[in-house]
């Protein structure tokens, strides 16, 4: 058949005009160069979802470094990157996004570079953009910026490991506010440095002096922070802090992490808000530390999201983990976030109002309806009063969405709100914790029955939560359930508040009893003598009635649901 050829270019599509709430950005990196196009439109503007991005693997670092000594950038690498600058300028083009929103930033390779200005004047005739080249102790702000965009909570140490340098600062949140380290530090201690210096050491011995040389420079690093009470304490406290990692060589040991989680396979595919216990950190480290470089590379070779340069790079990430475990206080977690200089330039700049924002709220928002704010509030009254925070914390998100899948086959539903938060529609959601991404997953899955095609993936996010959320998870998913079996549209009509939930709770006896894992007695009142609704409430209250069966309550943790209906007179 053949191609039809445009009569004239009058056929074709003129460009969209330019959208002041699109942001282009190119993070020229020493590990490579990044374009993302990014709307910060409202309401979603917290979450900055991103509409483009793409990479140039190209290494500045290892251009100048191929050899025993430092060079300059080649000619040749030059040619590429300014290629994909243009490429990416074209991109933003067809995207709209106006000129003076495109930013140019570049780190530590650009800038230390011997022939920095010849690079920067190829790209700027080329492109006619201006790089800003971040001073490093920018550097490190802007990366405490991307972590802290990365989850909605925070407090302790954070450390960015790019290619030439490492970053270590400090993050807080209080009342709302982020609070950082006025100067964080920079050292020269990247995965790809690290890497060379470990390559052309010449014995055990320049190893050992390498060693000694980066445990003294993090510990007076870390003397050298400005740090806030609160982590100042926790530092002194035997349980250790947090800390909260971000950087390709960082989330490489990250993935390396996943792929030896317990619970296999992981169920998350996403490293942001990945949390890992301190103690499994230091171990997998400290195995990596003692193996031979080839063994390691060899071992994670295969591994999901390791390409073959990170996986050269992992023996040296490993050397600067096991030294950092003893230049630092104890660490409890290990929080591996997705943030780095684009979020961090992006989310500095959003007002604080904005910033505090939820960002699973946020994210879910534009699928409420008018009414999904007192949909919550009614389920909110179905929660009894030893309802975890965690889960309260998704209701308002569950009312917002959960009507999204009524569109998809019956037989489907539960599976597609299963899989919503990590590879459905909320898996770009910048700013989850994998918990929140679990628990929102197992209640909108049982907002549609919770029966599944392959249940392997709920049970190990049950497992991921563990017993007592996984319950009350579902518990949620099913009073939603019901709900929107009450109001299919979402949509509460004046005059039409058809039911309300009371609940009160009956505790376990600790020693033994019919009753030692308590109940939960659920009245579910409707109003009016309506038939239909009858018989929608009786189908939803056996749901809710079988969260709390002993045999779908398999990790430990269980009450007994005792649900009845009740009419009431119709006030309206």
């Amino acid at each position: 058949m053949a191609l039809k050829k445009m009569s004239s270019f009058s056929d074709r599509l003129n460009y969209p005009p330019p959208n002041p709430d699109y942001h282009g950005l190119v993070d020229i990196g020493s590990n490579g160069v990044r374009f993302s196009i990014t709307d910060l439109s409202p309401p979603g503007t917290r979450v900055m979802p991103t509409l483009f991005q793409d990479r140039c693997s190209i290494s500045l670092y290892d251009a100048q470094f191929a050899g025993t000594n430092k060079a300059p950038i080649p000619d040749e690498v030059i040619d590429i990157v300014v290629c994909s600058l243009k490429r990416f300028r074209h991109v933003c083009i067809t995207y709209g996004v106006p000129a003076s929103n495109i930013r140019a930033v570049a780190t530590e390779a650009t800038r230390e570079a011997t022939n920095s200005s010849k690079f920067l004047e190829a790209i700027k005739s080329a492109t006619g953009w201006d790089v800003e080249l971040l001073p490093k102790e920018e550097e490190g702000r802007i990366g405490s910026w991307g972590i802290a965009s990365s989850v909605p909570h925070i407090s302790g140490l954070v450390m960015d490991l790019g290619g030439g340098s490492t970053q270590l600062s400090w993050l807080h949140t209080r009342k709302g506010e982020t609070l950082m380290a006025a100067n964080p530090v920079s050292l020269p201690y990247g995965a790809a440095a690290l890497t060379k210096r470990l390559t052309t050491a010449i014995d055990d011995a320049a190893i050992e002096a390498l060693k000694t040389e980066l445990t003294e420079r993090l510990q007076g690093a870390f003397q050298s922070l400005d740090l806030p009470p609160e982590i100042s304490k926790a530092s002194k406290q035997p349980s250790g802090i947090n800390l909260y990692l971000s950087g390709g060589g960082f989330r490489g040991f990250g993935y390396v992490l996943l792929s030896q989680h317990p619970i296999q396979p992981y169920p998350i595919p996403i490293i942001n808000g990945f949390t890992s216990a301190g103690d499994s950190f230091r171990a997998l480290a400290s195995g990596m530390h003692n193996a031979s470089s080839a063994d390691v590379r060899s071992a994670v070779a295969d591994t999901f999201r390791i390409s073959e340069r990170r996986a050269r790079q992992i023996p040296a990430v490993a050397f600067l983990i096991t030294t950092l475990i003893h230049a630092l206080p104890t660490i409890q977690s290990v929080i591996f976030c997705q943030g780095g200089v684009r979020e961090g330039l992006l989310y500095s700049t959003l007002p604080q109002e904005i910033r505090t924002q939820d960002p699973l709220l946020i994210a879910t928002q534009q699928y409420g309806t008018v009414s999904s704010t007192a949909l919550a509030e009614l389920m909110h009254n179905a929660l009894p009063r030893s309802t975890p925070p965690a889960i309260r914390a998704i209701v308002h998100p569950l009312a917002n969405i959960m009507g999204y899948h009524a569109n998809v086959p019956k037989e489907s539903r539960a599976s597609c709100g299963l899989h919503s938060t990590s590879t459905g529609f909320l898996s770009a959601v910048h700013g989850l914790t994998h918990e929140v991404r679990a628990l929102l997953a197992l209640a909108l899955c049982q907002r549609w029955g919770g029966e599944v095609h392959d249940s392997n993936v709920r049970t190990r996010l049950g497992m991921l939560v563990g017993g007592e959320l996984e319950f009350w998870a579902r518990y949620l998913g099913a009073i939603s359930g019901l709900v929107g079996a009450v109001y299919p549209a979402s949509i509460v009509l004046k005059g039409e508040d058809r039911i309300e939930f009371w609940v009160e709770e009956k505790m376990g006896k600790e020693n033994g009893g019919e009753r030692k894992d308590g109940r939960v007695i659920l009245e579910i009142r409707g109003r009016g003598k309506d038939p239909v609704l009858h018989a929608v409430l009786q189908d939803g209250i056996k749901e809710i009635e079988k969260v709390g069966k002993k045999k779908r309550c398999t990790m430990g943790f269980r009450k007994k649901i005792v649900a009845n209906y009740k009419e009431i007179a119709n006030t309206g």
